[in-house]
């Protein structure tokens, strides 16, 4: 490869990884900017929630239908479309005028997302030859670690010294020089093997299988696992997926060849992944709201900490490509899990005095894991398969990790809810004895309970902030009660009075603590017992890993068979 085709390889290669890069991004970058956009549109957290939502559902969604297009009509074309489309969304998200416009102009963005991401694998391996896909695959996950690493610190500094819409904004330039390099110097591809048949039966089936599955998973937060409306949801995805298996076993050109559900390596490599990603909510959603409800840090100073973790899996990610194209993907890949599964057990020892240096080393060895586990199963997919086949694959396991990572947001959110509920109960228990012990006066006791109990397990999980309202409201009522005694008792008690009132005062500031104390002490348990009961759902993970390549049993076979000839 002579110094022009060498660096027109990098350009090209740059302008897809600028592609992927930015889809990724926006997956991280508007979360930290929710607050400010719900204060500019003065609507409330449930509403905002689904510029999140909207975007995860429709980048899921798509992913496949986009993959089997691509794969028809040129994964160039498809590539390209899915940049205008989402520098157009970007631009639309940031000047829109109402947040319904908004999450609508997410969910097309999301859609743009689907378009880019599955093509720029098998896009970004056609220009390298066959070696040296394990440091491209190394590189592509080096990436998506920075993507997520860059998401919380951008979107903090964007929104902190510009405004929320520079969230969107920032993706302009990104995605025009993309746009620019990949016009010019990429070079179409497909799957040679492809009908220009469109499954339409097979499209439809399958994205409302994801959608349904999708849509259930985020809605448990607001009705609960059990509700008709969940399991109605659950219950069409179930249906549309039977669907879409008997649609694909009866159409001659398939969307997704069910022949692939029968490689192992391929099933293994996608389940692994979908692990690795209830894995990754663990140390970015159950963590952040560890650190900004138990350990008061704001959500810039949260996402500065789990930057931790995707650095670190920047790292690992370069290193573990090359190397599992020596040793072979599974045992990397088992490896990674059990990092994972060992960091989310460790959070489970962080208490309600732990330092941020605690969560520091915790969250690295986190990255770690899942920069040992992730490039060496994306690896094993794409080398266990028939190479005109990467399109779609990459598409199923693009899905596998999304799901993943919506799987666990709802499970760890639903156990985090009922875990601190429960331990919530018992500090409110704890707290009322506490102060029914004290020196206070019947009165001032009975006002301070009755604060006690009107306070929620949502209220209490929210940080000091609410609990210092509920001092500050106790307070005022103390104050308000020696107004009244004072107005009522002769003059020569009214020092008297006002000493009593001091004194309890007095003990309120020094009960306080104790109080403070204990409701922390039970919300580190809840945290705890989640942590730990979402490690030991990870084991599966670490054994379907060691099954996900093949590989390296086959070449040594082959080699073998070569040297028995040649003798």
């Amino acid at each position: 490869m002579n110094n022009m085709s060498r660096g027109r390889t990098i350009l090209t290669f740059i302008g897809i990884i600028l592609g992927y890069f930015i889809a990724l991004l926006d997956t991280t970058i508007v979360n930290i900017a929710l607050p400010k956009t719900a204060e500019y549109f003065n609507r409330d957290v449930s509403d905002i929630s689904w510029i999140m939502n909207g975007y995860n559902i429709a980048f899921a969604v798509l992913m496949l239908t986009a993959s089997r297009i691509a794969d028809q009509f040129g994964r160039k074309k498809l590539f390209l479309i899915g940049l205008i489309l989402f520098t157009l969304t970007s631009f639309l998200c940031g000047i829109a005028s109402t947040l319904d416009l908004l999450i609508m102009f997410r969910v097309l963005q999301g859609l743009s997302a689907a378009i880019i991401v599955p093509v720029t694998i098998p896009l970004a391996i056609q220009l390298f030859p066959k070696e040296k896909h394990g440091a491209v695959l190394g590189i592509w996950g080096a990436i998506a670690g920075v993507a997520s690493a860059s998401g919380p610190a951008l979107g903090g500094i964007l929104t902190e010294y510009f405004s929320w819409q520079s969230v969107y904004f920032v993706n302009l330039p990104i995605a025009l020089v993309s746009f620019v390099f990949s016009y010019i110097l990429l070079t179409e591809s497909y799957d040679k093997t492809a009908s220009k048949n469109m499954d339409f039966a097979g499209m439809l089936t399958i994205s409302a299988a994801i959608f349904c599955f999708t849509l259930g998973l985020i809605e448990t937060s607001d009705y609960g696992w059990s509700s008709f409306y969940v399991l109605s949801l659950f219950a069409g995805s179930l249906l549309s997926l039977t669907l879409f298996i008997v649609v694909e076993r009866r159409s001659k050109d398939p969307m997704l060849p069910l022949s692939l559900m029968r490689i192992s390596t391929f099933n293994a490599s996608s389940t692994a992944l979908l692990f690795t990603s209830i894995g990754t909510a663990a140390g970015s959603f159950l963590i952040a709201f560890y650190l900004t409800s138990l350990r008061d840090m704001s959500v810039l100073e949260g996402g500065m900490t789990i930057i931790a973790s995707s650095l670190t899996a920047t790292v690992f990610s370069v290193v573990s490509g090359p190397m599992s194209a020596k040793v072979g993907g599974r045992f990397l890949a088992s490896l990674g899990l059990t990092l994972i599964t060992a960091a989310v057990y460790l959070f489970g020892s962080l208490d309600a005095d732990s330092t941020r240096l605690d969560a520091l080393w915790r969250l690295s060895l986190l990255g770690a894991g899942l920069g040992i586990s992730v490039v060496p199963l994306f690896g094993s997919a794409v080398n266990n398969i028939p190479a005109d086949k990467l399109g779609i694959v990459s598409g199923v396991t693009n899905v596998a990790r999304t799901l993943g990572m919506v799987i666990g947001v709802a499970l760890l959110a639903t156990m985090l809810s009922s875990n601190m509920k429960n331990e919530l109960s018992t500090a409110r228990d704890k707290v009322i004895l506490t102060i029914q012990a004290s020196a206070l006066d019947a009165s001032v006791k009975d006002g301070m309970i009755a604060s006690v109990q009107s306070m929620d397990s949502e209220s209490l999980q929210e940080g000091n902030a609410q609990r210092q309202m509920t001092l500050e409201k106790v307070m005022e009522q103390v104050d308000q009660r020696e107004t009244e005694a004072l107005l009522q008792a002769p003059s020569e008690e009214q020092e008297t009075v006002k000493a009593a009132f001091d004194l309890n005062r007095e003990q309120i500031n020094q009960l306080w603590p104790t109080i403070h104390a204990e409701i922390r002490s039970y919300m580190a348990k809840g945290f705890s017992s989640t942590f730990h009961l979402v490690s030991f759902l990870l084991i599966p993970g670490i054994i379907i890993a060691y099954f996900s390549d093949k590989r390296r049993q086959k070449v040594k076979g082959e080699t073998k068979r070569t040297a028995a000839i040649s003798h």
